[in-house]
Parts: structure tokens; C-alpha cells; sequence
């Protein structure tokens, strides 16, 4: 997908793959490390390739009540955060990875159907730090 949006040329792909070959490291990390791809890039991408929306939630309002759905512990521990209640009553959900085994405990954490998009990980993070502002567990 990379490839075909010509935002990789074929022997960058190579050496990254080589890399993570060596390293056990994914992908993504080890393009952005390189300074090939922005974390937007990647994330888009994963969107992409799974099918779900790509949300920017530096730009987009994060509903209270939506992130109040989800556990901070376990969003923080997942990198996930809920965004907005959609019209059918599921909740929309940002993720960092889309295919992290850890989107099984957001599920058994959140007592209604979710729906995920992807974002960075990094944006997740301070959506929570920001949320969490004063928050007195």
C-alpha cells in the first residue's frame, strides 16, 4: 500500500524490512524512525488497509462523555480513546493499532458496541494527559 501510494520507494521497504528481520521491531516504527514516513502516513495506511476511518483527533473535538466510556487505565494501556457516541449507540473508538490484541480488552472494557478508527499514538496519549488533567483517582 506503501508502495502504491508512492510514499516508499521499493528498496526503502527492503531495508526496513531487513531491519525489523534483525530487530523484531514493526514496521511503521522503523519507517518513522528513518525519517521516511510521518506517523500520520502510517496511520492512514493501517486505516486503509483495514477498512476503518482515519480520524485526526488533534483537529477533532474528544467527547467527554465518549472517553468517560473507557477506563483510562486500560485506553492508556491500549492506546485507545473514545471519541464521540455514534447515532446507533456504539461507541467510536481511536486506536494506534488496529490489530493489537489488546483491542479485546477494549471491548470487555466498554459495555456497548464499538466501532474503531485509527490515529497516532502519540495524539491518543496527550488526548488522555489532557483529559486526566486534575483527574484525582
Amino acid at each position: 500500500m506503501l508502495l502504491k501510494s508512492k510514499l516508499l520507494s521499493p528498496e526503502q521497504l527492503d531495508l526496513a524490512l531487513t531491519q525489523q528481520v534483525g530487530t523484531g521491531r514493526r514496521l511503521g516504527e522503523i519507517l518513522i524512525e528513518r525519517g521516511w514516513l510521518f506517523p500520520q502516513d502510517i496511520a492512514r495506511a493501517l486505516a486503509t488497509q483495514f477498512g476503518v476511518e482515519y480520524l485526526d483527533i488533534l483537529h477533532i473535538s474528544v467527547d467527554l462523555r465518549a472517553a468517560s466510556l473507557l477506563n483510562p487505565e486500560v485506553g492508556q494501556r491500549c492506546s485507545a480513546i473514545g471519541v464521540r457516541l455514534c447515532t446507533d449507540g456504539s461507541l467510536l473508538v481511536a486506536v494506534a493499532d488496529p490489530t493489537s490484541e489488546n483491542l479485546k480488552d477494549v471491548r470487555e472494557a466498554v459495555d456497548r458496541p464499538i466501532t474503531f478508527a485509527v490515529t497516532e499514538r502519540d495524539d491518543i496519549q496527550n488526548a488522555w494527559r489532557r483529559l486526566l488533567q486534575g483527574y484525582q483517582p
